[in-house]
C-alpha cells in the first residue's frame, strides 16, 4: 500500500499560514560507541508557518537511543592487593541515551512534492550508565567488592540537520535527515581491593563506596541517517 501511495503523488502548492505536525522518526548512526544501540527512535509536535518564500517549522520533540547489556575487564588492583579473578568477579553493565528537544528548520519547495529542509535540534542530553559488580580475587581469599549505581549525565546540545521531504499527500509526508548527535558518555571506574570509605559490608543493602571510585567523562558526536513520518492537520 505504501508504494501504491508513493508511487501516486498528489501535487501540492506552497502552503501558507499556520499548520501542525505529528512526527514519528527512527535513525541509524553511521558509527557506535559506548555500547549504545545503533538505531535511535522519537516523536515531535510541529508547528509550521508557511509564506511566500518558504516554511519555518517549531518542533517539540523526544529521542531515545538504547543500549546494549555487556561485560567489563578489571582495573589493576589496589597497591598490595591480588589481582581480581575473573572466575570469581563479574562486572555488568548497560547504557542509554535520551533527550527532551526543540528543532527549529526552514524548509522551501523543490517542486509540487519534494522539499528540502535545514535547521538545529537544541536539547538536555541525558546519558544513563547502569552498573553491578562483584570483584574479588580468588576464592575471595583477601577482598570481594560489590558496587552498584544509575549515575546520568545531562548536557545541552546544539546539533545540526539537513534533509528533504516527500509530500505524499494532503495529511502526510516522508523525510529523510542527516542529524549529528552528540553528548557525554560516563564510565564508573573502581580499583579491585580498594578500602571502604562510605557504608558498611556488614550492612544488607548498603551501598558501598571505595577509595578511588570515579566517574569517566568522554565526549561524543556522531552522524545518524533519520527517517520520519509526518502527519498533518
Amino acid at each position: 500500500m505504501a508504494l501504491l501511495i508513493l508511487g501516486s503523488p498528489v501535487l501540492l502548492a506552497q502552503e501558507k499560514g499556520i499548520g501542525y505536525d505529528l512526527k514519528l522518526r527512527a535513525a541509524s548512526g553511521l558509527s557506535t560507541n559506548d555500547h549504545l544501540s545503533s538505531s535511535a527512535f522519537g516523536l515531535g509536535l510541529n508547528v509550521r508557518y508557511g509564506f511566500e518564500w518558504g516554511t519555518l517549522n517549531g518542533e517539540l520533540g523526544y529521542f531515545y537511543k538504547p543500549g546494549r547489556q555487556y561485560l567489563v575487564g578489571f582495573n589493576a588492583p589496589a597497591a598490595g592487593m591480588p589481582a581480581a579473578d575473573p572466575g570469581y568477579s563479574v562486572d555488568s553493565r548497560k547504557n542509554s541515551l535520551n533527550q527532551l528537544n526543540a528543532r527549529f528548520s526552514y524548509e522551501r519547495a523543490i517542486n509540487n512534492t519534494w522539499s528540502w529542509q535545514a535547521g538545529l535540534q537544541l536539547g538536555q542530553s541525558k546519558f544513563r550508565h547502569e552498573y553491578i559488580g562483584d570483584v574479588g580475587d580468588t576464592g575471595w581469599a583477601t577482598y570481594e567488592d560489590t558496587y552498584n549505581g544509575t549515575p546520568t549525565k545531562s548536557v545541552f546540545t546544539v546539533n545540526p540537520f539537513a534533509g528533504v521531504t516527500y509530500q505524499i499527500n494532503q495529511d502526510s509526508a516522508f523525510e529523510l535527515n542527516l542529524i549529528s548527535i552528540s553528548y557525554t558518555a560516563i564510565e564508573f571506574q573502581h580499583s579491585p581491593g580498594s578500602p571502604i570509605v562510605s557504608g558498611s559490608a556488614s550492612v544488607p543493602g548498603s551501598h558501598l563506596v571505595y577509595a578511588g571510585d570515579r566517574l569517566e567523562e568522554k565526549k561524543r558526536n556522531s552522524l545518524h541517517i533519520e527517517i520520519g513520518y509526518t502527519f498533518r492537520f
